[in-house]
């Protein structure tokens, strides 16, 4: 997008002197894009099941209107389907032809391929869908966890396949405002890359914290002597497991593919380590590092 068209299109809904937005679902994410829309000077409604979630949005500052279910019409500019995907499609079908044509709506699901390509039959043709995906978060869930600051410095995936041009500008336009680094992919190429650098992870995770209380159980706590390294490694251990077994399971080909990958890249390590090849295992730990500084952090 050139500095012109975000100068068009920037503030508002971009341009929009009033624009109104709609949050469903009050959770890490949902509530993060409630406070950032709404520092912007969104006028912004929620829907949630929890009082208590939306009483703290309001509490917060975030929030205008709050509903402890789908109205019966969603008159916004702008919808943020902020929910898990278990819940995803039991709600987009009890949206259908409650939206206001023209609407733009994002989810923020980590998976993309199935949920987009039935999009269109689920809310109809008025309305405009971009698939979403924060590359931001934390162990932690709730509104409680929520900041308007949690999606700067990270990337954030759209997939835009079958939306209109304007709308695309306009959500680019409004993430860069937040201080998101704006990625497009295809929708399987967004499951099969987020395989390897989120839901992998998630696994390496979840067996580096076992692997830890196996050895423990021989002798003295092993968990004891945990420092920082080890700490953020299993961080996102603490996600919730119900979660992440829905993600595992929809994702399942793509991740053990990711699984295969990371498993020839240790036995690789492992045979260095074997054969005493210490230039070999040096060699691995200067092109990881080469690697790792490519990516974009935000310090």
């Amino acid at each position: 997008m050139s500095g012109l068209e975000r100068e068009r299109l920037s503030p508002g809904w971009l341009g929009d002197s009033s624009p109104q937005a709609c949050v469903v679902g009050l959770g890490l994410i949902g509530g993060s894009w409630a406070g950032a829309l709404h520092r912007r000077g969104w006028r912004v409604s929620a829907v949630d099941h929890s009082p208590d979630s939306l009483e703290r949005a309001r509490e917060m500052g975030w929030i205008d209107e709050g509903y402890l279910s789908i109205p019966q019409r969603l008159d916004f500019d702008f919808i943020v389907l902020a929910l898990p995907l278990p819940l995803l499609r039991p709600s987009l079908a009890r949206l259908g032809g409650k939206i206001r044509p023209g609407a733009i709506i994002t989810d923020v699901g980590s998976l993309k391929a199935e949920i987009c390509a039935e999009m269109p039959e689920l809310l109809g043709k008025d309305v405009c869908f971009i698939g979403g995906h924060p590359m931001a978060g934390s162990e932690k869930s709730g509104i409680q966890a929520a900041t308007p600051d949690l999606f700067q410095g990270y990337p954030y995936v759209l997939t835009p396949e079958g939306c209109r041009e304007d709308a695309l500008f306009k959500l680019t336009a409004l993430l860069e405002d937040m201080g998101a680094h704006v990625v497009l992919r295809g929708r399987e190429r967004h499951d099969e890359e987020v395989a390897l650098v989120s839901h992998v992870p998630h696994f390496l995770a979840v067996a580096l914290a076992l692997a830890a209380e196996d050895i423990s159980r021989e002798g003295d706590s092993a968990l004891e002597l945990a420092g920082p390294s080890f700490r953020e490694a299993t961080r996102v251990a603490e996600s919730s497991p119900e979660m992440w077994r829905e993600i595992a399971l929809k994702n399942r080909t793509a991740i053990l593919a990711g699984l295969e990958c990371w498993q020839k890249r240790l036995d690789e390590l492992k045979g260095r380590l074997l054969s005493g090849d210490g230039e070999g295992i040096a060699g691995s730990f200067r092109a990881a590092a080469r690697v790792r500084r490519t990516m974009r952090w935000e310090d």
